[in-house]
């Protein structure tokens, strides 16, 4: 440390001038004794009187979004602080908030840090440290700033106003004999109106009719159950072995899909989520099945509330599964009943999978699949052999590749046996 080499120098120098009493000797000694009390004294006081506070929007975004931190240092002390370092250990990637400031006497410092959330997952913004020291550099001094915020950043989601479940695939029959507090097109009757419902369902032509108010009854909809089953065993999944990313943009321009879809887990994790979007948007029945390391299974509902569910667990789900796509599909066909379609997003190249969807289809359930062809990414293998087996059961099914635009690719009816699977140009 620098104090204890100038504190021996000092201490040679008091041993010089004793023994050669030479008062130049004596004066220097005392003029480094005065600089070290001084710099301790002036480290001491360095971070004394400051006020760090850090605010965000919100402790949730999604990926694609501009996330803006703002700080504010402020130096309650009247005396000025000549340098402030502050380090930030934030783990949100690609979140710079870290600077050296000046302060006056009681003067503040604001900036903020803008950064894209590129990384869907559980992220820490905090603690901070706080360095400084004298001028000569003899006592640095730290001070740890404990406060942390979490933040969650959610998947993305892609427009799907596009895709549509095959109409052979929709469940028939009129209505299921379960009444729900949801509206759905399968009205079942009017009742007496009691508080607490909702002032949408009431039925003025009953209500004027019978002169008190009544309101509509509905039935579910069995074509409104779907089930997102998203394979997340491990050694299917790959990541792009190129870049295609091209230069980010600057802040207020949308940040492309291309700087987080990067691998067959994001791409799979993104199309589960605009899909759990695209069909509670429609107010239909969404739950959702994964095979990760810790099993997953959200009970299909309805709402926002829903939505919320499925983010918040696909925001920090990871494609670390050992289970096989296979087993998943028989062990939890007992969720899946005749009213569901099942959904199943994979870049397996295993077409023993596949028989798992012949099972459902002798349970009546319908199903669908979206494959990402991990071939695209440069290297695995092709998912040709699974993609053919789909359509010779019969099995709409969906390809998409490494840059492909999945709004685009989802768009328009997968196709069956006997018709070319579809493909995204």
């Amino acid at each position: 440390m620098n104090w204890l080499k100038l504190g021996a120098l000092a201490l040679l120098i008091l041993v010089l001038s004793q023994l050669n009493r030479w008062q130049v000797f004596d004066k220097l000694f005392f003029i480094l004794l005065g600089l070290l009390l001084l710099s301790y004294v002036w480290s001491r006081l360095s971070l004394r009187g400051l006020t760090v506070t850090r605010r965000t929007a919100t402790d949730r975004a999604q990926v694609g979004d501009l996330l803006i931190e703002r700080i504010r240092v402020e130096n309650s002390s009247r005396f000025a602080k000549l340098w402030v370092e502050l380090i930030d250990h934030s783990d949100l990637p690609g979140h710079r908030l870290s600077r050296v400031i000046h302060l006056g006497p009681r003067d503040a410092a604001n900036w903020k840090a803008q950064t894209w959330c590129a990384r869907r997952g559980r992220f820490r913004l905090g603690p901070m440290t706080l360095s400084s020291g004298d001028p000569f550099g003899l006592f640095p001094t730290r001070q740890i700033v404990p406060y942390v915020q979490e933040l969650v950043v959610y998947p993305a989601t892609v427009d799907l106003s596009g895709f549509r479940l095959p109409h052979g695939e929709l469940a028939g029959g009129s209505s299921l004999q379960r009444r729900t507090p949801f509206v759905t097109p399968n009205a079942a009757g009017v009742r007496q109106y009691l508080p607490g419902d909702s002032f949408n369902r009431i039925a003025w032509s009953a209500t004027a009719r019978t002169g008190q108010l009544m309101v509509k009854e509905f039935e579910l909809d069995p074509s409104t159950d779907v089930w997102l089953i998203l394979d997340m065993e491990a050694r299917h999944h790959v990541r792009a072995t190129f870049w295609g990313g091209g230069q980010r943009p600057s802040p207020g321009e949308p940040l492309p899909l291309s700087f987080w879809l990067d691998s067959t887990e994001e791409y799979a994790v993104t199309i589960a989520a605009s899909l759990a979007r695209h069909f509670l948007d429609l107010n239909r029945t969404v739950g959702l099945i994964a095979n990760a390391r810790q099993p997953v299974m959200i009970p299909a509902d309805r709402g926002a509330r829903q939505m919320v569910k499925i983010l918040e667990l696909l925001a920090i789900l990871t494609a670390d599964g050992e289970r096989p796509l296979a087993e998943v599909l028989i062990s939890e066909a007992g969720y899946l009943t005749r009213h569901s379609t099942a959904i199943v997003i994979s870049p397996s190249t295993d077409e023993s999978w596949v028989r798992g969807l012949v099972e459902l289809a002798a349970r009546h359930v319908r199903s669908m699949a979206v494959i990402v062809e991990p071939s695209t990414f440069g290297s695995a293998e092709s998912s040709l052999l699974v993609v053919s087996d789909l359509a010779a059961i019969g099995v709409p099914t969906y390809l998409v590749k490494y840059g492909d635009d999945i709004a685009r690719a989802l768009a328009g009816q997968g196709r069956a046996a006997g018709v070319s699977v579809m493909t995204s140009a």
